[in-house]
């Protein structure tokens, strides 16, 4: 491909771009898309209107109608001003105001000069424009107020007309006004179909780009409702600190594994868990280590169990364990041992001054102690206090008692 070609494609698309440039002369990164639209769709009428206006102000004054030529210039100049405000403050409010008076005033001042309806009936199409404009960010009932202070300029202009006529100055060619009517009413009904348009189609595009905002604003609510909701049913069966079963959860997986016990005639054996010597940790320490050393307990505990065990804290420094065994109490017994050696072992890797702590074990079994899951959490208390008032350091199987 040839560079020339490639150059002028560029300077095409450079001006298929021009248009929306012009159109954001007046944005602001802070604008919301109502003002971006007010704005753009306002800056349409300078933008349509300025460059017709002064190309008829120049005719006008090669055919020397001087005044008439002043008219459409002065709105060439002052919409240059406003454009150029606009670019520097960002404030639309000038622009507004400015425009739509000139707007709708000057076609009619530009009618009158030319000496009424007989000879400049064709510019009132841009007057037109003041309505029409107002339509396209006005609420409620404003843009009425344009469109009756038209029909009263209109109505006026009907009255003076005769006046006009026999005060006019010497009518443009016959071909001038024919050229004149066809390039005003093109170029009028043009600009009023492409604001139309361009105001329909953003509004449609804002809706659309709202709507999909607000698709993708609820998906993530959806999604940040979901995680909570997971997060408040998880928590509420799991313990926050330790993230092992709560109390209440315990209990459900407990009658779990005594309805698995029965189904294939197997032992469940229940421990409950106390530190012996936590409360002086917290007290020398901090609670901050006490929370690692409950956290650090529960993976000890955790790493001596297989996956069918269970495990879950109760509250403040306090375990349980349910353990499925085919009637092994010796089993039981060696985890129970296992427990209280690895509780019991330095917890140097959270800090150097922590005090020893060892563990009060209880054990309650099942079905030898009872069917019923209350008192199976009962005895293994009952059974931990015991050893917690005698012993500690050590467990104690509760005694089946006839």
């Amino acid at each position: 491909m040839q560079p020339g070609y490639i150059t002028i494609v560029m300077k095409f698309k450079n001006l298929q771009q021009l248009p929306d440039k012009l159109l954001k002369i007046g944005s602001s990164d802070t604008d919301d898309e109502a003002l971006r639209l007010k704005k753009s769709s306002l800056l349409l009428v300078p933008l349509i209107i300025g460059p017709a206006a002064f190309i008829w102000g120049i005719i006008y004054l090669a055919f020397g109608h001087f005044v008439s030529a002043a008219i459409p210039l002065s709105y060439s100049l002052i919409s240059l001003f406003n454009l150029w405000h606009l670019h520097k403050t960002k404030d639309i409010v000038p622009l507004q105001n400015i425009q739509l008076i000139l707007v709708l005033i000057l076609p009619f001042l530009l009618m009158w000069s030319l000496g009424g309806f007989a000879q400049g009936s064709f510019v009132m199409i841009w007057a037109f424009f003041a309505p029409v404009a107002a339509l396209t960010y006005e609420s409620e009932n404003k843009p009425h107020y344009w469109f009756y202070a038209f029909m009263l300029l209109l109505l006026f202009s009907s009255i003076i007309n005769q006046t006009l006529i026999e005060s006019s100055i010497p009518p443009l060619p016959p071909v001038t006004i024919e050229v004149f009517n066809f390039l005003n009413f093109s170029a009028g009904l043009s600009g009023l179909f492409f604001l139309m348009r361009y105001f329909i189609n953003e509004k449609e595009k804002n809706a659309m780009q709202l709507l999909q905002k607000e698709h993708e604003t609820l998906k993530l609510r959806t999604e940040e409702l979901r995680v909570a909701n997971s997060k408040l049913q998880y928590f509420a069966k799991h313990d926050a600190l330790t993230e092992l079963s709560n109390r209440h959860h315990l209990h459900d997986q407990l009658n779990q594994m005594m309805a698995y016990a029965k189904r294939h005639n197997l032992m469940l054996a229940l421990m409950f868990i106390d530190l012996d010597g936590f409360k002086k940790v917290n007290d020398t320490c901090g609670h901050a280590v006490g929370d690692e050393v409950l956290r650090e307990v529960a993976q000890r505990i955790k790493s001596l169990l297989r996956e069918e065990d269970l495990i879950a804290r109760l509250g403040g420094d306090e375990f349980a364990v349910g353990i499925l065994s085919s009637y092994d109490i010796t089993y039981i017994k060696d985890i129970a041992r296992r427990l209280i050696e690895e509780i019991r072992r330095e917890y140097s890797d959270l800090t150097t001054e922590t005090p020893p702590i060892s563990a009060s074990i209880g054990i309650s079994l099942f079905p030898e102690h009872t069917k019923n899951i209350d008192e199976l959490l009962k005895y293994a208390d009952e059974a931990m206090y015991y050893v917690k008032n005698s012993s500690k350091n050590s467990f104690f199987i509760r005694q089946t008692v006839d």
